[in-house]
Order: C-alpha cells, then structure tokens, then sequence
C-alpha cells in the first residue's frame, strides 16, 4: 500500500512537472496597434517578423491589429487593447508631456518617408492657401506633416482646407480632385503617379526635416516594469525582420505586395529609396538627437508649448531595444545605421 500510493504521488508530481513546462511554454499573447491600414511599405518590418516565424521563435503569439491613425492606435492603447502602440512620433511626445505614462520602445522608421503629393497646379509650398488638404486626424502625423509644410510658406491650418481622409483613400480622392494635397509615403507617391501622371511630389518632407523622428513602437510603463523580457523579445524579433529587408529584397517585395497590395514593380524603386536612406531600424531606432530635434519642431509648429516640452529621456526607455542588443550584436559597419 505505502508503495502504491508512492508511485502515485510521483505521478502526480510528474503531471504537475510537465504542466508547469508546458505553461511555461505556452507563447504569450501580445497584441500591436498599427498606425495605418492597410500599411505601407515603411510599416512592413513587423508583417515580416510574423510572416518569417521570428515571433514565434521568441515565444510570442502577436496579433497586429490596424487603425486610421497612430492617434487612434495610441487611443487603443491608452484603452487597453494593445500592448504595444505603433504610431508616429508627434501623438507619443505630445501624450507623454501631458502625463501619460507611456514610453517609447523602439521604431518601425526612424527617418522620415513621406512626400507631399499635389495637383499640378500646385508648384511651391505658398500655392496652398485656399486649397484642399487630405488630413487623418489633426495631431496625427500626415495632420503634423502637413503644417510643416505650411510653417515652410508662413502659412497655418487656417489658411487652408482640411478635408479627412480615410488611410486607404488618398490616392482616390487625388484622382478625383476631392483633395490637392495629401501626404504620402513614398511607395503610395509611386503609385499614385502610375494612377495619375499630373501628380507630383511638391515636397520630400526628408529634405525639410532631415533629422526628425517618426515611427515610434511604445508601451505603458507598467508592462515595462511587469514585463520587461517580453518586450525585448518583441524588439528583437522586429530588428531581425529588419535586417532581413535589408538583406532580401525579392522576399521583402513579396511579402510587401501581399500586405500592402501594391504591385512590385511599384514598390521596387520605393524599396530601394528606403534601403539607401537605411529607414528601418537595426540597432534601437531611437538617436537621441532625433528626438530632441522633433519635440523642438513640435514647438515651433505650434503642437507643443515650450513648457511642455519633455526630455528625450522621458520619451524613450532604451531598456527592451538594449537587451535585444545583447543578443543579437550591433551593426556598426555603417554610422547611418541606427
């Protein structure tokens, strides 16, 4: 008898044993918010760490969920249905500098990739007054582009028409003429132009804003302090996917034109442009020069107040990109390499 019920209990120990490992294993679910949808190609580095298995490689079951804006995937994620935000720049800072405890983890495009796309009869920034602008939302990023745009001809929102546009509808209401003007990434400007030959690049928002800071990856700083092995998992798996890009075009393009929707051939010379300008982050994606240059511009716009302007290091918490970096080595054959 003593026997038989030790045999049992070392069954039931063993039971417990493989359920903790197979707890322990279980992938953890971790949802992104993305910023535009469908995305674009400088969106694609986390649709390709899906695709190839890195997620899953670090033990992360992700689910990307798209919005309109970065603004509404910020709002998702104040709301609590996202773990991890992707949303340029501009509605991160300016949250950040009213409170919120939310810090930014790494970034989908660190450099700008956007022209401003407008009807022929529109040849310099000044032509605006009095024309149709295609927005998101105002504070969201192709809103805060678009004031830059008109900051460069001492011109302000009120000078002109915003009309909202949906994040899938700016090139058909270029081709209609709802609207003048719209902020497109560079892939959506190749393909607008294929649409309609008239439409031109009135300005390469990289020209004027070299060193400013966009796509941004951001979490609460509750799942940062709970969490913190996760989120570097998820950074990891992101910067693999970018250095993949980089490495592989033909399989970038492919996985680009199924999420994108956009044929190769058009997203074949975007690509390129991205590549040579090296927009996609490898190391942590977040320069520190970059960011004080941003919130500096956000004054000068008008989104941010002087004294309300946060410090980069209450912007960014470098804590998840480093220990990823830990891992997976640096890339520093290339200053441009961020």
């Amino acid at each position: 008898m003593p026997t038989r019920f030790a045999v049992m209990t070392l069954v039931i120990l063993a039971g417990l044993v493989l359920a903790g490992i197979v707890e322990a294993q279980a992938p953890r679910r971790l949802v992104i918010g993305m910023p535009v949808t469908p995305p674009n190609l400088p969106h694609i580095g986390v649709y390709v760490a899906k695709e190839l298995g890195y997620f899953d490689e670090q033990g992360i079951n992700v689910e990307l969920t798209a919005f309109e804006s970065g603004l509404q995937s910020l709002r998702g994620g104040v709301a609590g249905g996202l773990d991890i935000v992707g949303a340029s720049s501009e509605p991160i800072i300016t949250v950040i500098s009213r409170g919120a405890k939310i810090r930014s983890i790494f970034s989908y495009a660190h450099r700008l990739t956007v022209v401003m796309a407008a009807q022929e009869s529109i040849r310099r920034p000044a032509d605006l007054r009095g024309k149709n602008l295609g927005i998101q939302d105002v504070g969201a990023f192709r809103e805060v582009m678009t004031r830059a745009v008109l900051h460069s001809a001492g011109l302000t929102p009120q000078d002109v028409n915003y009309v909202p546009v949906a994040s899938a509808g700016y090139i058909a209401s270029l081709i209609s003429n709802k609207i003048d003007t719209a902020i497109l990434h560079i892939d959506q400007a190749y393909m607008a132009r294929a649409k309609k030959a008239s439409l031109h690049p009135l300005v390469p928002l990289w020209e004027i804003m070299p060193n400013y800071w966009y796509g941004t990856f951001s979490a609460n700083e509750e799942l940062l302090r709970k969490e913190p092995d996760l989120l570097s998992r998820a950074v990891a798996a992101i910067i693999r996917a970018h250095r993949f890009i980089y490495r592989n075009k033909e399989r970038t393009l492919d996985l680009a034109s199924k999420h994108t929707g956009y044929p190769k051939d058009v997203l074949s010379p975007a690509y390129d442009a991205l590549a040579a300008a090296k927009v996609w982050p490898v190391n942590d994606g977040m320069p520190a020069e970059m960011v004080d240059v941003t919130i500096n511009k956000l004054v000068e716009i008008g989104l941010l107040k002087e004294n309300e302007k946060p410090k980069a290091e209450q912007v960014v918490d470098r804590g998840p990109a480093n220990a990823a970096l830990a891992k997976l080595g640096r890339w520093t054959d290339d200053a441009a390499w961020k």
